[in-house]
């Protein structure tokens, strides 16, 4: 009885800790960047830098994102210098003939030939940074209680 107590005690302390956990914070800084310097009236979606929805920090591998690290792209400081050298340079990446900053400006994809628009794009729900950009994420968070909870009653039934 007293093992059991101890099991459920030890599964609430779980279960509390998963929910108040903190979520990390999308970081919003490289999109408001270029919204800034090139004076765009949308946000930048970071699909623009990232490929297939993932936005963790060593995942900004698209081509356009590879244009600006080649120009000394880093990190926040260095931004503004890579853009201002992509749009000295009349860079193309897609070779659609529009230059990258000019797609940027005109609201359009500078990785797609086809013109995509960037205006309005829905995010993956989670931005730039690799988290929600509005609080928690209840869904992968319930299925990890849900999972915690199914191990230890498991392991509780073992012990009875």
């Amino acid at each position: 009885m007293i093992a059991a107590k101890r099991g459920y005690s030890a599964l609430a302390l779980a279960l509390a800790s998963l929910a108040w956990a903190p979520t990390a914070r999308a970081e919003r800084e490289f999109p408001v960047i270029i919204q800034s310097d090139l004076a765009l009236s949308y946000e930048v979606p970071c699909s623009v830098c990232h490929l297939k929805e993932n936005t963790g920090a060593a995942t900004a591998r698209t081509p356009f994102a590879l244009a600006l690290k080649a120009r000394d792209f880093t990190d926040g400081q260095s931004l503004g210098t890579a853009l201002a050298r992509l749009k000295s340079d009349d860079f193309d990446t897609d070779g659609d003939g529009v230059s990258d900053v000019a797609e940027l400006k005109a609201g359009t994809d500078p990785n797609s030939a086809a013109d995509a628009s960037l205006i309005d794009a829905q995010e993956p729900g989670y931005g730039c940074g690799g988290s929600a950009p509005h609080g928690r994420s209840s869904g992968q968070a319930a299925l990890g209680v849900a999972a915690l909870a199914w191990l230890l009653t498991r392991r509780l039934r073992g012990r009875s």
